[in-house]
């Protein structure tokens, strides 16, 4: 079963493919094994979210980290925290950051209600993988902020490859070749659901539902000036802030000033470093995939996004 930063794996999990992929079914899509789906299904009965909350929200290995940072600092610019809170150490770690679902799967409802009544007051940060019609609630609050972050297809399945294959409660065989995952990745059958229709969700259709700003990972890579103003002013409000503080934000978010700041004081962030953190880069898919992969991934691109101009949008690079 095995155990990785502190989590464990939640029995009955079961193997997805000849690959491994230890996984969870849940509502008819495909979770971590480290998810207990009826502390979950309580969540959805009873969690009312509030006007504090602020939920990232992404599949997996499209900046999720990255916007953690971002949002981290602005926070701890713009309002006063207490210095025993993880947002005033600038902690990006699962006890600082939670991911609700596995929070009160690995720690129980009592620490996971324990953690909304300690950081009432002051905005705190949460983020998410699931689908939009899966959500670990009972009600949105309206002031509640959502932040979705997507990312070109081609690059979510190089990082997601390397990903799966470090994940130690993941059991994926190490001789997989990054061939057989695009496969798999196209199929959709991976954690979180098929990629396309999950971003689809979040882009299109949230944004009638709820108080949301969608983010593109290869901007808040290379355009970072504009997109840390769009971000700050969304979490901010009515809060200034002068370029000169905006650009030290900025520095801060630099992938080797983060990954050495993660090295060097860890706090509750509980990855390796040197194997979850490879690039940084928006577009290192280019020289990592080849051609006819390439090519590959941007035919089914076109299919399934061919209605949506916002999300082929990413690809006219």
């Amino acid at each position: 079963m095995g155990n990785h930063g502190g989590l464990r794996n939640i029995e009955p999990t079961f193997l997805l493919n000849n690959y491994g992929f230890r996984a969870k079914e849940i509502n008819g899509l495909v979770y971590p094994p480290f998810y207990d789906e009826s502390l979950i299904a309580r969540l959805k009965n009873n969690w009312v979210t509030d006007e504090y909350d602020i939920f990232i929200t992404t599949h997996q290995k499209v900046g999720t980290h990255l916007t953690k940072k971002y949002i981290m600092e602005m926070l701890r610019f713009a309002f006063q925290y207490s210095k025993e809170s993880g947002i005033y150490k600038g902690d990006i770690g699962h006890h600082t950051i939670p991911w609700p679902e596995v929070f009160v799967s690995q720690y129980g409802e009592i620490e996971f209600y324990n953690f909304i009544k300690k950081t009432k007051g002051l905005p705190r940060v949460w983020y998410l993988h699931s689908y939009l019609n899966d959500l670990p609630f009972k009600e949105i609050h309206p002031d509640s902020k959502f932040i979705h972050v997507y990312r070109d297809p081609r690059g979510v399945v190089n990082s997601q490859f390397h990903f799966y294959k470090s994940h130690p409660l993941l059991e994926v065989d190490a001789a997989m070749e990054l061939e057989a995952f695009i496969d798999i990745f196209l199929e959709g059958n991976l954690y979180f659901g098929d990629y396309f229709n999950h971003t689809i969700e979040w882009v299109i259709k949230a944004n009638e539902k709820m108080n949301i700003i969608n983010l593109k990972y290869e901007d808040l890579v290379d355009d970072k000036l504009t997109t840390a103003r769009n971000l700050f002013e969304f979490i901010c409000c009515d809060i200034s802030i002068s370029k000169k503080d905006l650009e030290i934000i900025i520095e801060k978010t630099e992938f080797d000033k983060m990954k050495k700041e993660l090295e060097e004081k860890p706090q509750s962030f509980h990855f390796n470093t040197e194997k979850f953190f490879r690039s940084g880069k928006s577009y290192g898919w280019l020289s990592e995939l080849s051609k006819d992969q390439q090519n590959k991934i941007e035919k089914v691109i076109k299919i399934r996004w061919a209605e949506h101009k916002k999300l082929m949008n990413i690809i006219a690079h």
